[in-house]
């Protein structure tokens, strides 16, 4: 019977060694932290470049110096937040073993990486924009799985929300308030677009249906390349980005004629929308979805002018996304260790290959056949001091 990972919390594993949590045999406590930091930045640098780097590929013809300066900065940077954080909340998680006495629920790993995940005060505001995006999402579709809400299983639900989404954002997006990333961004029709002929207008559809094709395929080719395995290749993010922007451009030119630009903007919006139901992984691109929004109308809040209003003054000033990042990130670690299958497959993902395997290594650790084969493998661990 396999051994819970609650199992450490609970005698007599939670009394043992700080080198149950180790990756090397022999390790102290500091050793630890400085391997970790090594490792993790390899770890992370091999799970961010599909990610971070893309954007040199889709933008070979247009590179230039500042771009790759940008891109690779912003790559190095996220790289090593995210190796630190790791690392700090495995020493975090030693101090708290040290302190007790023994492992306890709060130290493993929650307060730890609540405190290590504090980092992002420091992050610069692209890389702090990356993270809190992805980790409040993430988290937000834990939460959904953990307490099993209706929408986690209702397609039609899910469908729905991303259509109301996509009116809001692709608004200020028409309107040119908002530059941001959106799954698609229609070009704004000119301020003559009456006097344009329909086949003009065909014309310039077709061309961004094109370039969204490429921009699908190149998704797509990213869980086959990290996974180093083609046979995983899905064209699913195609057929969404091609059919959203398809459907938008369609619906737009057809009611053109009957209604106002906006009207028609936010009608080709919502219906362009139910494309979503195409996705794989629905629940992970809603809560995705979702974050994204939130930010686009916390942009328009943070636009308006607060000189009279010292109510709004203060709303502007809570630096909601470096708030979040502690919070989140320890939640979804949490769930890692204890309620993984409530996890989708891009948080996982991120938790583990971000230090180097560290995560699923306790948890296979936990999962040996019994309490004795648990204690033999620690056991092989000899004990250091606590600073060298």
């Amino acid at each position: 019977m396999a051994v819970a990972p609650s199992k450490l919390l609970e005698p007599p594993l939670n009394r043992v060694h700080c080198a149950i949590l180790h990756s090397r045999p022999g390790q102290s406590c500091t050793q630890a932290l400085l391997w970790n930091l090594y490792r993790n930045h390899v770890s992370s640098a091999k799970y961010y470049s599909p990610m971070l780097l893309l954007p040199l590929l889709m933008n070979l013809r247009r590179l230039s110096k500042t771009m790759v300066y940008s891109v690779v900065k912003n790559y190095a940077q996220s790289v090593s937040f995210a190796a630190c954080i790791n690392a700090i909340t495995f020493l975090l998680m030693c101090v708290g073993r040290r302190l007790n006495g023994r492992f306890v629920l709060i130290c493993m790993p929650y307060l730890p990486c609540w405190i290590a995940s504090h980092l992002s005060w420091l992050m610069p505001p692209q890389v702090l924009h990356f993270f809190v995006t992805g980790i409040t999402s993430a988290a937000i579709e834990s939460f959904l799985r953990y307490f099993d809400v209706g929408m986690v299983h209702s397609r039609f639900a899910q469908t729905l929300i991303f259509m109301s989404l996509s009116v809001v954002v692709m608004y200020y997006q028409q309107i040119r308030k908002y530059s941001g990333f959106w799954f698609i961004r229609p070009a704004s029709l000119p301020e003559d677009y009456k006097k344009s002929t329909i086949s003009g207008l065909m014309m310039q559809g077709l061309k961004e249906l094109k370039s969204y094709l490429g921009i699908g395929l190149a998704l797509d080719l990213l869980n086959p390349v990290m996974k180093r395995n083609i046979k995983l290749l899905r064209p699913k993010m195609t057929s969404f980005l091609v059919g959203y922007i398809g459907l938008f451009k369609l619906v737009q030119l057809l009611l053109l004629n009957n209604l106002e630009l906006k009207q028609a903007n936010g009608l080709a919006s919502f219906i362009s929308g139910a494309t979503f139901a195409l996705l794989p992984n629905r629940l992970t691109f809603m809560c995705f979805a979702v974050v994204t929004t939130s930010q686009v109308i916390w942009q328009q809040v943070c636009n308006l002018k607060s000189k009279r209003d010292p109510v709004l003054a203060a709303l502007q000033r809570i630096p909601w996304a470096r708030m979040l990042i502690p919070c989140n990130l320890a939640y979804l670690v949490h769930i890692f260790f204890y309620h993984q299958h409530h996890l989708n497959e891009i948080a996982r993902s991120f938790i583990d290959s971000t230090c180097d395997k560290n995560g699923q290594r306790l948890l296979d650790l936990m999962k040996l056949p019994n309490v004795n084969a648990i204690l033999e493998t620690v056991n092989k661990t000899p004990t250091k001091s606590f600073l060298f």
